[in-house]
Order: structure tokens, then sequence, then C-alpha cells
């Protein structure tokens, strides 16, 4: 559903909130989330539009058992987290489209796990496997089983979806 933010006011004074999807000599059309309105362009008094903020993404490790890499677009952004760490602004090294984002993980213990936070325009998207200093809570994804020691790094990728245009990013599969 479209999020409320352009306003059309009607001549006579009611008004609709949604995106507005196109302008032309014969009508404004509006998608809300009830639908997608056609008003007539002589009916339309004012159209408002949203002011879309600057894009930021950023990452933190929350927890990572026993060391964690991250490389955005090939190139280390975290290196060696373990227990917390700075929030990092990524912003600047995505590109419009989307930006691959691997893990490369060091486990010299009988576990690996990890949780890290990516703020997407402030807020919080969790991306993690397994639970990190958990006995047995190792990550068991992608045929792991979470017990693997030394570098893994054949870990699958996921990607960040960038719409700077639309001030817009998320975290795709």
């Amino acid at each position: 559903m479209p999020a409320a933010g352009d306003t059309v006011v009607r001549r006579d004074g009611s008004r609709f909130e949604g995106t507005v999807a196109s302008v032309d000599a014969a009508a404004v059309v509006l998608d809300t989330p009830s639908g997608t309105l056609r008003i007539p362009r002589h009916d339309v008094a004012s159209i408002s539009f949203n002011e879309i903020k600057p894009l930021k993404v950023e990452i933190r490790n929350v927890k990572s058992d026993d060391a964690l890499d991250v490389l955005v677009d090939g190139e280390e952004v975290i290196r060696d987290a373990r227990d917390g760490g700075a929030w990092i602004d990524l912003t600047p090294r995505l590109k419009d489209g989307n930006t691959p984002v691997r893990l490369r993980v060091k486990n010299q213990r009988a576990t690996w796990a990890y949780q890290l936070h990516f703020r997407i325009n402030g807020e919080i998207v969790p991306v993690g496997c397994g639970t990190p200093f958990a006995a047995g809570a190792g990550c068991t994804c992608c045929g792991k089983t979470g017990k693997e020691v030394g570098t893994i790094e054949d870990l699958p990728e996921f990607w960040i979806h960038v719409d700077r245009a639309l001030g817009r990013a998320e975290i795709l599969p």
C-alpha cells in the first residue's frame, strides 16, 4: 500500500493523501491505501508533494561468535567483529539498484553464529543466523552445521536494494 505523503486538495476543499502516480492536463492520479483515485485536473486546487528524506543505511555488529567480517560490494566494512560495535554508514558505498553483501566467519571454537543490525532511515532490520554464544545454537543455514572450524567464506550473499530517488533501501535475501 502506498504511504500517505502527497496531498491533493480539490476545489471544494476535500483532501486526499497518497502517492501521486501521474499528473497531466486531464487528471491527477493518486494511489491511496483504499485504491487509485483519478481526479479531473479542473477539480484540483493544489498538490503538495511529500519531501523525500535523504537515504541513510548503516550497519553494526550485535554479537558474533567467534569473529565476523562484512564485505559490501567486495569492500571490507567490518573486520573481526565479536561483541557489539559502532554504527557504520554504508550509504556512500551503496549503488542504485542491488549491492552485494558477503559475510566471512572465522570460527576457532565449537559453534559459530552472528547477529547484525542494519538501520535504514532509522528503522532497525536484524540479520542473523543462530544464537551467538549459546551452546548448540550455531548457524545452520545453507547446509552448514554451525560447527565448522576455520574461515567460512562460502555463505550465500544477500543484497541491499537502493532507490535513492525515493530515499528507500531494503535487504533482499
